[in-house]
């Protein structure tokens, strides 16, 4: 959905890089989706080209809108993988090759030629929920939930990557120390992604059904391939194991923020992603976040578990580019 601007209206330029398609978006400076829009990332394929295409996208759609090129004040980038917070490198990455070594930020300011901004895209994301619920200095983490478990995390007002890039690895969070800790696809055991990842959970799922009468089953979880939504659709149909492994799987990532929120102690954690189980919009969905709220305060001292506001995140797709923009704006401010 697109608005209008006006002739005075600063504007901002995100760019959300992943490995399937390149999200860009012209943003005012209150956060307000212009334009937008959406291409295959391997028909671009290098920064270079990423870049020169955003910015005559940009170019393009201002005239086209009757702006001035003058409006545009800044420029930033979300990217996936682990992100060199001094040298705006990308030290690891899957599915962007070509991208590994490249000196971002200084590569995005000769293309633009404006003040730029490089981060994970996680915590732009994050940053974007920080920025529409105006929580100015204080502290929040939004949690990712889908075939991974990441997490952005916002300091005080400001994305925190971490010195090495690693902050907000929520998915590499051990939540089971026990002898039969499942094993990560990582190395080690027992981290959350192996029990709260979509993988972890459909295998849950597997063994918690093994034993019963297959005839029994809701349909849905008869194939051969299971899928989350598959176990929210059974769950919300009144299928007990369905509910009861996603009951589990809120406890996982409880156990999991309760560490977040005993280190960091922000004042908002968010779930979003692709495996919320329908959100706010089923019964299946506010179980889940319950779940995930009583394990908090279970697991947390309750000047921690009693303050944290654990909500779902509300910005979708658009997360990543809208919190490129403000981070962006951010350089100039």
């Amino acid at each position: 959905m697109s608005h209008t601007a006006s002739s005075t209206d600063d504007l901002y330029l995100g760019i959300d890089v992943g490995g399937t398609d390149v999200k860009i978006g012209l943003v005012n400076a209150g956060g307000t989706l212009i334009d937008s829009h959406r291409t295959p990332t391997p028909e671009l394929g290098s920064p270079e080209r990423v870049f020169a295409f955003a910015i005559d996208y940009a170019d393009k759609q201002l005239s086209k809108l009757g702006l001035q090129s003058e409006q545009l004040k800044a420029v930033g980038l979300a990217v996936p993988g682990v992100l060199d917070t001094e040298q705006y490198v990308l030290r690891e990455v899957v599915n962007l090759p070509g991208w590994l070594g490249v000196k971002l930020l200084d590569t995005l300011c000769a293309a633009s030629q404006l003040p730029s901004a490089v981060v994970n895209d996680a915590n732009s994301a994050a940053y974007a929920e920080h920025s529409l619920r105006k929580l100015d200095r204080q502290s929040l983490a939004l949690v990712t939930l889908g075939t991974g478990i990441g997490s952005g995390v916002v300091i005080a007002g400001n994305p925190h990557g971490g010195d090495h890039g690693c902050a907000g690895e929520l998915g590499h969070i051990a939540v089971d120390f026990g002898p039969d800790a499942i094993k990560c696809t990582c190395g080690s055991s027992g981290h959350l992604e192996s029990y709260a990842g979509a993988r972890g959970v459909v295998a849950r799922l597997r063994k918690a059904i093994e034993l019963i009468d297959q005839e029994s089953l809701p349909k849905s979880l008869m194939g051969k391939t299971i899928t989350p939504r598959d176990i929210a659709s059974a769950a919300e149909s009144g299928h007990a194991i369905s509910r009861n492994v996603i009951i589990d799987t809120g406890r996982f990532v409880g156990r999991a923020i309760g560490m977040i929120g005993q280190v960091a102690d922000p004042a908002v954690v968010l779930l979003g992603g692709a495996m919320t189980f329908g959100g706010d919009d089923t019964e299946v969905g506010r179980q889940f976040i319950q779940a995930v709220r009583d394990s908090v305060t279970a697991t947390t001292l309750v000047q921690v578990g009693g303050n944290i506001k654990i909500e779902f995140a509300t910005l979708g797709n658009n997360a990543g580019m809208l919190g490129a923009a403000m981070v962006a704006k951010q350089t100039v401010s």
